[in-house]
């Protein structure tokens, strides 16, 4: 598995907050309140929360949001 910057960012984030709940759920809506500046829908906070939104708005961008995904399930879920 290799990882572009953006990549390896939102991959951290989504392994590091979605396994807490065992789900990448998480983790997605957390991006969303803060893209949306929604700050009593969710009231958590991650120290590297600008990056976050940069990696993931540039995944956006380039359609490579799905590849951190999947390999960040991969991890949670303990598929090989």
């Amino acid at each position: 598995m290799k990882l572009n910057k953006d990549e390896q960012v939102l991959y951290d984030f989504f392994c590091q907050v979605g396994t807490v709940n065992n789900s990448v759920d998480y983790p997605l809506v957390l991006i969303n309140s803060w893209l949306h500046r929604d700050h009593e829908s969710v009231v958590a906070d991650y120290d590297k929360k600008d990056e976050v939104l940069d990696a993931y708005n540039h995944c956006i961008i380039a359609s490579s949001l799905d590849k951190p995904l999947y390999e960040a399930i991969k991890k949670i879920k303990g598929w090989k």
